[in-house]
């Protein structure tokens, strides 16, 4: 897709408030608005307050000349932060992400904005589309996984929702921002197709499809160039090439000066003081700086002009300049039915791993009477500021991605109440003593053992981790704990909540593996439901799981450095496009569990596969059959191998997908559709997306990235095959690792040296 033709594009029309004027028309407005303002008013607008000392974690001051409120700006991915428990404390991002289920990513984005609209908080911050390279990284369950496209169209879901209830949403952070260790220090320096085909992807998405009101510059440098200094990435890319209206607000105290910051397209100063604490609110590194490098001639007038309209224009594409509700953030929405749809998202959020002799879901029979809850993670948690604790059940990890609890439903609760209802008897031990569990789950029928691992965010430091894991191990003695049950109960299953993959020595000593992730206020319900058969499980790993030093990639343990300084922790992207599954199909490396697994009670038959290519892109159709006993809901993927001209790509790449409720024995067509821009590569030499026009798409399909039973060839001119080249392609061996094979022959200096070419 041309740059030229992005905004002309946009035809997606959305019945809500939020977008029911055009971003023309709101810049009509915010002009008229604008056209009288004083140049000390326009720094007001562009320069944080209160320096996160007040009600908001950013604020921006009222104008009572203007009639102007001021701005208010809110944490974030799981909820709204710091509201005393009166707010949802939903799931993390990376749990709604394993539902692969678009109607509840909006449903979770529409719960959300109403909660922030209903405290008068004008934008939001969420969400976050950072790309999972490591597991360790600490922030990965804030985000939606390691595939481009998937985390955009996650991202894109939940800000569309966001923003259907008039509230700014806020895509962050921009751009890879994928490690803690020492990110307001370090630079990612990534290659240039990387950059544009793996890390811009979601805000492309978002910006485009989703008309994303405003984005947060990160902490980190890019190709060593801080974000908030990057004037390529923040004006010629973003507000440039992908046509974004918005605003760029930095991350917290991400500014480090006045010049490059605000010179290179930030628009507005987050919290405002050049450092945490009350001693800065009125010590900016912008303020009245600004005026001053006006007048010496570092930028001219209009780049202040334009900050202003950007942000004013964005709240009138909101319709948040009259009537928008007064800042309460201790009103109650954590109702009932918010409470119940946490508890959906957590429930097809579950990803079940192993299912051994068909060991769950639980039921009385004459071999189980009895069950054994086990560990200190089906307990009751402590409730920590900010979670800096790992005590009880992990509904959360720590940092600003948090919320406050008004309540967390454990496990152990939650199954003691769902047991007496089918008869069951539960015997329990919450701690993590081996020797003490397996005196208790010796007698039992089936024992449960829930252990966990945790990770958060830079900030915070949790039992050694400073934000990213030291480890994938579980926490607390997991492995010996589990060891240890296993060895005295032959039914052993074993529950994990944690932000990403841990390790898993006792993998072919248990009988059932879960991986419940970071559920939220209702994680002990969710995992229940599905222990107990009341929901099938259909959650699928938004990534893959594999040992640590089978990735391309991994976190650093480097020593603090000043943020914002020359001394910096070099992250080198040298994995270039192949991140997650497309690594692994690389070099044939057999991960634990591949990207999209997850297991059912019940079975699916794929079959059926056609596309067809349109002008506007490819159409594909393919039948799902459940083919078990019970009634259960199917995630057809699609994958697509490039034509052979595209040299350098990996071997297949996830590009659509949908989930289908089937009945025992119900078969359905599903129709996927891939666009133009799914359909298009990013050219270094051109610097332009371009869509292949010669050669042939190769469509794979299947449930997950190592199990894609289904395939067809299709032109990508759209043309028919004729007679020779129909049976052609039924010769072309299936094994298409080997064309990836012949392309590695390529010179791989030259290609590092064009891809880094614009730098």
């Amino acid at each position: 897709m041309k740059f030229s033709s992005v905004l002309s594009t946009i035809a997606i029309v959305f019945a809500t408030k939020s977008l029911a004027i055009s971003w023309e028309e709101a810049d009509a407005k915010a002009r008229e608005w604008c056209k009288d303002l004083t140049n000390e008013e326009k720094i007001t607008l562009v320069t944080g307050r209160e320096n996160m000392t007040g009600v908001c974690v950013g604020s921006i001051d009222p104008i009572e000349r203007k009639g102007f409120k001021g701005i208010c700006l809110q944490d974030g991915p799981a909820g709204v932060r710091f509201a005393k428990g009166t707010a949802t404390s939903w799931q993390a991002s990376i749990n709604t992400a394993a539902t692969f289920d678009r109607k509840l990513l909006r449903k979770v984005g529409e719960a959300q904005g109403k909660e922030f609209y209903q405290r008068g908080i004008n934008v939001a911050l969420a969400p976050s589309m950072g790309i999972q390279r490591a597991p360790a990284a600490g922030r990965i369950f804030e985000s939606y996984g390691e595939d481009p496209f998937y985390v955009g169209q996650c991202g894109l879901e939940v800000l569309k929702g966001i923003q259907s209830q008039g509230v700014i949403a806020n895509a962050k952070h921009f751009i890879a921002n994928d490690q803690e260790n020492n990110r307001g220090a370090s630079t990612s320096n990534v290659p240039e197709q990387a950059l544009w085909d793996v890390y811009m992807e979601p805000f492309y998405r978002t910006v485009i499809d989703g008309e994303a009101g405003t984005v947060m510059a990160s902490y980190n440098a890019i190709n060593g160039t801080y974000s908030t200094q990057n004037k390529r990435l923040l004006t010629d890319s973003l507000k440039g090439k992908l046509g974004f209206q918005g605003f760029v607000m930095s991350d917290w105290w991400a500014i480090f000066d006045v010049e490059k910051s605000f010179g290179a397209g930030t628009d507005m100063n987050m919290p405002g003081g050049k450092y945490w604490g009350p001693d800065y609110v009125d010590d900016s590194f912008w303020g009245k700086h600004i005026l001053e490098c006006i007048e010496k001639g570092v930028f001219p007038q209009e780049r202040l002009d334009d900050a202003v309209l950007r942000i004013i224009r964005t709240m009138y594409k909101l319709d948040q300049m009259d009537n928008y509700p007064e800042v309460n953030l201790y009103v109650d929405t954590n109702t009932k039915e918010n409470a119940a749809l946490n508890r959906k998202v957590g429930a097809d959020s579950n990803v079940l791993l192993k299912n051994a002799d068909n060991i769950l879901p639980l039921k009385k029979s004459k071999k189980v009477k009895k069950i054994a809850v086990i560990g200190k993670d089906s307990m009751p948690p402590t409730l920590c500021e900010d979670m800096r604790c790992a005590n009880g059940t992990l509904p959360l990890g720590w940092g600003s991605g948090t919320t406050d609890f008004k309540y967390v439903v454990d496990p152990l609760s939650a199954i003691t109440k769902r047991a007496k209802k089918a008869n069951l008897k539960v015997t329990s031990y919450g701690d993590d003593d081996a020797k003490k569990a397996a005196k208790v789950a010796k007698n039992a029928d089936v024992a449960i053992v829930f252990v966990q691992a945790d990770s958060g965010e830079e900030y915070i430091t949790v039992e050694g981790n400073a934000g990213d894991r030291l480890n994938l191990d579980l926490w607390h003695g997991g492995n010996e704990l589990i060891e240890a049950v296993a060895a005295v109960n032959k039914n052993t299953i074993v529950v994990i909540h944690s932000p990403g993959p841990v390790n898993v020595p006792f993998l072919d000593k248990v009988k059932g593996i879960i991986f419940a992730g970071l559920p939220g206020q209702e994680t002990g319900n969710a995992i229940t439901d599905v222990l107990f058969g009341d929901v099938n499980p259909s959650g699928h790993l938004p990534y893959t799981w594999a040992p640590r030093e089978d990735y391309p990639t991994d976190v650093k343990y480097e020593p603090e450095y000043p943020d914002g300084g020359d001394k910096m922790t070099v992250y080198d992207y040298n994995e270039g496009l192949f991140v997650g599954y497309r690594w692994f199909d690389k070099n044939e490396i057999k991960p634990t569990f591949p990207f999209g697994y997850g297991l059912s009670y019940t079975t699916f038959e794929y079959s059926d596969l056609e596309a067809d290519m349109e002008d506007d892109g490819l159409y594909v159709t393919l039948t799902v059959k459940n083919t078990g006993k019970v009634a259960g809901a199917a995630v057809p993927m699609i994958f697509l191998s490039f034509p052979e001209s595209v040299k350098d790509y990996p071997v297949r790449l996830f590009k659509g997908f949908d989930k289908v409720m089937l009945k025992a024995g119900q078969s359905k067509e599903v129709k996927i559709f891939i666009d133009d821009h799914g359909l298009s590569y990013y050219d270094v030499e051109s610097e332009d997306y371009v869509r292949p026009k010669e050669g042939e798409f190769t469509v794979f399909a299947g449930s997950n990235a190592s199990d894609l039973p289904l395939r067809v060839n299709v032109l990508a001119n759209g043309d028919d095959y004729s007679e020779d080249e129909a049976e052609n392609e039924e010769e072309v061996s299936a094994e298409v690792e080997e064309d990836n094979e012949d392309s590695a022959s390529e010179d791989e200096k030259e290609l590092k040296k064009r891809s880094y070419k614009n730098y």
